[in-house]
């Protein structure tokens, strides 16, 4: 049974990528949410720390100028002052002498101690801290201690230190009002997320949806189906994507049935001759005195046949990249002249002139075996198209770091849609297959790829009702 993708597997694609993307979501925020609010809260008690300092500084300054002369501390004048800025600020003031025993408000047993450890702490500095007189955790106190001096009457300095204790409880409602906001703009955010991303990933589905139909199509071999997404939508350029790879595999699978139709055909006719003849042979059908004939004929099949399947073979290798060149250096105005007289016979039944090969001479580095493949294939056409009492011509030149070979014929020649074509495997004109009944169609496919794999390049020109000229390009080497 065939596996199939279904609309429930993509909708669980859909919601991995929304879980997925929750977790992430959720992630980011709550970092966000924590450095917004630790920063908050720090810039907010910074501020009520600084406050807390100013006004710590002006009940001392308060302090020393209401002390005057007196040689005692407090008097009844700093005592008010005292308690009017434990109304004014809603603070409780404690005021210590110099060996940090508590001299405001003194009350016995009730006394709050100016701890050691601090005392060195306020020669350079302030101290302020959260709970350093609080008795109870939940009520939390920010204390501000500070060290000021006094001028006795005898002329010394008196060393006396202040503690300012204020309620923490507003620094600490602020932090939760924060938290609580963090934690519904959380709960806001996430529930506005998955609601707008439901409705993104349902229109995603949809177009997944789409996609997969197209690719069940090309699963089963239908290649013909196309995807239709808008240009602005996210998934576009995938689409095309798909699309060129849908119009790649069918031209391919267009190009290999065809191959394989014309395989079988051109096998399918020699052997059916041969089949024929033999067994017209064996039964008697054929009287013994034919014998001769028809082994030749059978003879010239089995050559056929193995023509076809050296070519076939070669194309294999030059597609699957093992074919190797034997570079050596040659002349090409030799190969050539080789060549053509090769089918001297065939150029003088038609009264043919050939031009051009007196000066053809021209040094190559090449495969001189492959290239003579290639000059027997243009030649071949060239003599089999070539009209009678025609031209056959040569002309071998080089340009820069470039050899050029030319072969052309008059004749027929070829239309605009047969240009195209006539490198295609198996491809045979519709003069070549009245004048030609052997040829495979298979030698200028094979042409093209050995000028190819000299790095080189062939060209074909014609003009209807006078010539059809082949020339090759290739870099010289060496």
């Amino acid at each position: 049974m065939k596996n199939k993708t279904t609309k429930k597997d993509i909708s669980k694609l859909s919601k991995g990528y929304l879980r997925l993307s929750q977790i992430l979501l959720f992630c980011g925020i709550l970092l966000t949410g924590l450095v917004m609010v630790c920063s908050t809260i720090n810039t907010y008690a910074n501020s009520a720390k600084k406050t807390f300092q100013t006004n710590c500084t002006a009940l001392i300054a308060n302090i020393q100028e209401g002390y005057g002369n007196k040689y005692w501390i407090p008097n009844e004048q700093i005592t008010s002052l005292l308690q009017t800025a434990e109304q004014e600020y809603d603070y409780l003031v404690y005021l210590y002498d110099e060996n940090g025993d508590e001299i405001y408000p003194h009350q016995k047993g009730m006394g709050k101690p100016l701890a050691p450890s601090v005392k060195p702490m306020l020669r350079n500095d302030v101290f302020m801290e959260i709970g350093y007189y609080s008795d109870k955790p939940d009520q939390p106190e920010l204390c501000c201690a500070m060290q000021f001096d006094l001028r006795s009457t005898e002329g010394t300095d008196d060393r006396f230190y202040l503690a300012a204790v204020s309620k923490a409880g507003n620094l600490v409602s602020y932090a939760t009002r924060l938290a609580v906001q963090l934690v519904i703009s959380m709960v806001l955010s996430m529930m506005l997320f998955m609601l707008l991303f439901r409705i993104g990933a349902s229109r995603l589905d949809r177009q997944f949806e789409k996609l997969n139909a197209v690719v069940e199509q090309y699963a089963e071999g239908e290649f013909s189906a196309r995807v239709e997404i808008p240009e602005q939508n996210e998934l576009y350029p995938f689409g095309c994507t798909l699309n060129r790879m849908a119009e790649f595999i069918e031209q391919n699978e267009t190009t290999r049935k065809n191959f394989v139709a014309n395989v079988s055909h051109e096998l399918r006719t020699p052997m059916t001759t041969i089949g024929g003849f033999a067994d017209g042979i064996l039964d008697g059908t054929i009287p013994p005195e034919q014998h001769e004939k028809y082994t030749r004929i059978i003879a010239d099949e089995i050559h056929r046949l193995r023509t076809l399947v050296n070519s076939m073979l070669n194309l294999s290798k030059f597609e699957a990249g093992e074919m190797q060149l034997r570079l050596k250096q040659f002349d090409v105005g030799q190969l050539l002249i080789k060549t053509v007289l090769m089918f001297e016979k065939r150029i003088t039944e038609k009264n043919v002139e050939v031009e051009g090969l007196e000066s053809s001479s021209l040094q190559l580095l090449a495969d001189e075996d492959l290239l003579f493949q290639v000059f027997y294939n243009l030649i071949e056409n060239a003599v089999k198209f070539v009209n009678k009492d025609g031209i056959i011509s040569f002309d071998v030149h080089k340009e820069n770091d470039t050899a050029y070979i030319l072969v052309k014929n008059t004749g027929e020649g070829l239309s605009d849609d047969e240009l195209t074509k006539v490198f295609d495997r198996f491809y045979k004109t519709d003069a070549s297959r009245s004048k030609d009944k052997t040829g495979l169609g298979l030698g200028l496919s094979i042409a093209r790829k050995i000028v190819h794999l000299h790095e080189g390049h062939i060209v074909v020109k014609s003009v209807q009702g006078e010539y059809t000229a082949f020339e090759i390009q290739l870099p010289i080497k060496g």
